[in-house]
């Protein structure tokens, strides 16, 4: 029965463990929307109050054929109102469901997260939605 007990109080211990590691890995709110592009870069947008944090994240990778380069991280503020026009552009896109079912190189994720349920949406290579987007995007930095 002790090493039962034991068995208990180690994953109770193990638990609070995660549980306090994740809480510190969470330092900042979670996206509420976030766009991957073809090669990986991601731009999220977080609420704060009553604008938006827009985190560019690049990917830089070097592979045998060469390297990439997305570019330099940077982070904005932006109005509710840039915030919504970009939300609209997405939405736009997902209604028209000329969505692809796989990720692929070279196709573009959205992720929406609203109330804390999370959706994603996959464009197709090439399409003219992703060339809007992402010119949309560049506007904001």
């Amino acid at each position: 029965m002790q090493t039962l007990t034991m068995i208990y109080r180690s994953i109770l211990f193990a638990l609070s463990i995660g549980v306090a590691a994740n809480l510190t890995a969470q330092d900042k709110p979670l996206p509420v929307l976030q766009y991957v592009d073809g090669h990986g870069n991601s731009y999220e947008f977080t609420e704060e109050g009553s604008s938006y944090l827009l985190e560019f994240e690049p990917v830089k990778k070097t592979t045998k054929s060469g390297s990439y380069s997305g570019g330099e991280p940077a982070t904005r503020r932006i109005s509710k109102e840039s915030y919504d026009k970009v939300l609209a552009r997405m939405d736009q896109v997902i209604k028209k469901k000329r969505l692809t079912g796989t990720r692929e190189r070279g196709t573009a994720l959205i992720i929406k997260s609203v109330k804390g349920d999370i959706k994603e949406y996959i464009l197709p290579k090439g399409s003219n939605d992703i060339k809007e987007i992402e010119a949309l995007l560049y506007t904001l930095f």
